[in-house]
């Protein structure tokens, strides 16, 4: 495989949680910084795609295309070359082993989980090279949603029975996820 590097996705304007998802604290660190080192430990260097967390000692890079949702911030990551794994800042239950199975699996544009109920989840996914010039003309088209634009793409799927790729996006969900 080409080489990869691990981004945190965190360019979203967090509305329904109201306040930085980013800053929220998951096991005693702020939730972005979690994410990005477990990415880190994976495929290093990491990088963070959006929103401003360089006081955390960490690199981030701005989003190409802010406000344009999370497949703008999956161009971005690809445009620096390279395959990205890619971690939603707000899927803390995403498994370190479940990220590393993604970079094992046979190659294809993107692979994507899938749940046994036939919900996928492309924000906790890894996207080769070959995807960017595919990714790019649909975006250039109008598509923003990241579920239409993995039509234009291979895929492999990462067929999963577990619930840990839940996203949190209220504070009733966070709180949930902190106490299960």
């Amino acid at each position: 495989m080409e080489t990869c590097r691990g981004f945190v996705l965190a360019g979203g304007r967090s509305r329904r949680m109201g306040q930085d998802k980013g800053r929220l604290l998951w096991e005693g660190v702020p939730l972005v910084r979690h994410q990005w080192q477990r990415l880190e430990e994976l495929v290093p260097p990491s990088v963070v795609v959006g929103g401003e967390y360089r006081d955390l000692g960490m690199p981030c890079v701005a989003d190409d295309h802010p406000g344009e949702g999370p497949l703008g911030g999956i161009l971005t990551a690809l445009g620096h070359g390279g395959g990205a794994l890619i971690l939603a800042v707000d899927m803390p239950r995403v498994s370190t082993e479940t990220m590393a199975a993604l970079l094992r699996l046979p190659l294809a544009d993107a692979v994507v989980p899938r749940h046994e109920d036939g919900r996928i989840q492309p924000l906790a996914a890894l996207y080769r090279a070959t995807a960017l010039p595919k990714l790019r003309a649909v975006f250039d088209g109008g598509t923003r949603r990241v579920v239409d634009a993995l039509a234009s793409l291979e895929i492999a799927w990462f067929d999963t029975p577990g619930e840990e790729f839940g996203a949190m996006n209220t504070p009733t969900e966070y709180e949930e996820a902190l106490h299960p």
